[in-house]
């Protein structure tokens, strides 16, 4: 069998064609958010069998990962059974099967359930002997060739438990979506620190069981728990499933740490396995929307030690930093060509949105711009896009492959381009040119950056504070259109034939039933590179 990155392999996660996740405790809903037609009905929390939440993965037209925890199985071998019906009522079941909860998988339950009827909404439930877990919700994507009239996603990151309250949640629930978009740091690996809102009692993850433990207590979260049972998911990971910053040689350095954050994520994430730790994935919705979901974290390079700074650069003969090395990546050889191959059959085959499920920011934040002709005329080797960066964690310390990936898109016309980001706990929107420091260079896509659920940003330093430096963010170069570090929340994408419409909704997470407000929208028009914002 193929092995995982850091000795883990693959059978241990797949046996009988089951494995994997968690189970429902509830699927309340906050009062205050009326549920949309057809959620799964509020039930109250009855016994501690199904103890995590049902949750169901965004998979393929014809077919759905469903996933429980029956904790009962976390210390013996269970049967459980489990039924997909296109009725809240079940009075008909278009699938059905039986799994095994066992300790080699903490209790969980992953199944694929195949043969469903595609661009359907489908309802789940598992049983063990006569109870019954409380009812998920899932929808299949539209089916190929087929022309949905609209396709809804949720996009969402940086969920830290003690940094702040779910609320987001309860309004992705009461939302109508077609799936959730999660571009990672889903748990925290670290321990508990002082000021946070809720107590993290696991302390830092280290192990299996540590690292067991904090899904346990993130999906303890009754927000969550809604959220998943009203819609599939479609998750990545990034750093903190792992540790702050990681990349491939912390892998390599601590091979058993992260063999064990991994087996965790997949056991505890509505995903089905594609070959040893791979997640970078794709899914299409009909003729409207190609959504590829990448990993940035596993195979990047490590991030640089401190460069040679300004003055490096302006000495005559100064060597660049790191980030400028043109065999540096953040995706890996392999990943990198699967990408481009994907975007360029999804532009042959006409589809008319190209999403990215992207965990770090892919524009870039360079706060003092080197790439002058007076400063090239001091010392000629200050290489393109020359600059000191805010953050060389995201593409800005992977300068090349950015080029070649933003190149790509202008050279083969692939059009409509969006990127949904992650990672920094903040809302930005920016165009994307091939050349960014050519203002003639096309505007190849649009970068959405979606906020934070609960982790805290700039406004750390105070609210206002953080509206001055995200007021001074917008006019770095080349410049954003949008930045606000002072709010939580998500962003909603609604993409038509005509138009992506991307709505910011912001929380402030500071209480169990904190209100959601609607943000500022952007209204994308196909074929162009026309974005209109209207500010919440």
């Amino acid at each position: 069998m193929t092995e995982m990155r850091g000795g883990l392999d693959r059978r241990s996660f797949l046996r009988a064609g089951a494995w994997g996740a968690a189970g429902v405790a509830s699927a309340r809903f906050l009062a205050a958010c009326a549920p949309m037609p057809g959620a799964p009905a509020s039930v109250p929390f009855v016994d501690d069998l199904w103890d995590c939440g049902v949750a169901s993965g965004l998979h393929a037209p014809d077919a759905s990962v469903l996933w429980t925890r029956c904790a009962p199985g976390a210390t013996g071998a269970l049967d459980v059974q489990w039924e997909v019906s296109e009725s809240p009522t079940f009075a008909a079941l278009v699938a059905a099967g039986t799994a095994v909860a066992d300790p080699d998988r903490d209790g969980c339950v992953k199944v694929l359930a195949e043969g469903l009827r595609p661009g359907t909404t489908h309802w789940y439930r598992f049983r063990v002997g006569d109870r019954t877990s409380p009812v998920g919700r899932t929808r299949t994507p539209a089916a190929p060739g087929s022309s949905p009239g609209s396709v809804r996603l949720a996009a969402a990151s940086c969920q830290n438990y003690q940094s702040g309250y779910f609320s987001a949640w309860a309004d992705v629930a009461a939302t109508e979506l077609d799936a959730v978009v999660h571009l990672g740091d889903y748990i925290y690996e670290s321990g508990s620190s002082r000021g946070g809102v809720r107590t993290d009692p696991v302390g830092e993850a280290l192990d299996l069981a540590t690292y067991r433990a904090k899904y346990r207590l993130y999906r303890s979260d009754p927000q969550l728990r809604a959220a998943h049972a009203a819609h599939a998911f479609v998750p990545v990971w990034d750093d903190h499933e792992l540790v702050n910053n990681a990349s491939r040689l912390t892998i390599l350095e601590d091979p058993a740490r992260a063999e064990a954050a991994y087996r965790a994520w997949f056991e505890y994430q509505p995903v089905w396995p594609i070959d040893g730790s791979r997640i970078y994935r794709n899914v299409r919705f009909g003729d409207l929307v190609d959504l590829s979901l990448l990993d940035t974290r596993q195979y990047r390079d490590a991030e640089p030690g401190a460069g040679v700074g300004v003055g490096g650069y302006l000495v005559p003969g100064g060597l660049g930093p790191e980030i400028y090395r043109p065999s540096r990546t953040i995706l890996g050889v392999d990943q990198r060509s699967w990408l481009l191959d994907r975007l360029g059959a999804a532009q042959a085959d006409g589809i008319r949105w190209k999403l990215l499920g992207n965990q770090v920011m892919l524009a870039p934040a360079r706060l003092l711009d080197l790439d002058e002709p007076a400063l090239r005329a001091l010392n000629p080797d200050i290489p393109e896009h020359g600059g000191l960066y805010l953050n060389e964690d995201q593409w800005d310390g992977f300068q090349v492959e950015r080029d070649t990936l933003l190149d790509f898109v202008r050279t083969e016309g692939v059009s409509n381009l969006g990127v949904l980001t992650g990672d920094i706990h903040s809302f930005w929107q920016a165009p994307l040119r091939a050349d960014f420091d050519d203002p003639r260079s096309p505007v190849v896509g649009q970068e959405f950056v979606c906020g934070s659920i609960s982790s805290v940003g700039f406004d750390a330093a105070g609210y206002e504070l953080a509206r001055s430096i995200g007021d001074v963010a917008k006019q770095l170069k080349p410049g954003f259109r949008f930045v606000d570090l002072a709010r939580r929340g998500i962003g909603v994408v609604t993409c038509t034939p005509e138009s992506a419409v991307v709505e910011f909704r912001t929380t402030t997470a500071a209480g169990p039933a904190s209100a959601v407000r609607r943000g500022s929208v952007f209204d994308w028009r196909a074929d162009t590179s026309r974005v209109d914002l209207t500010p919440g």
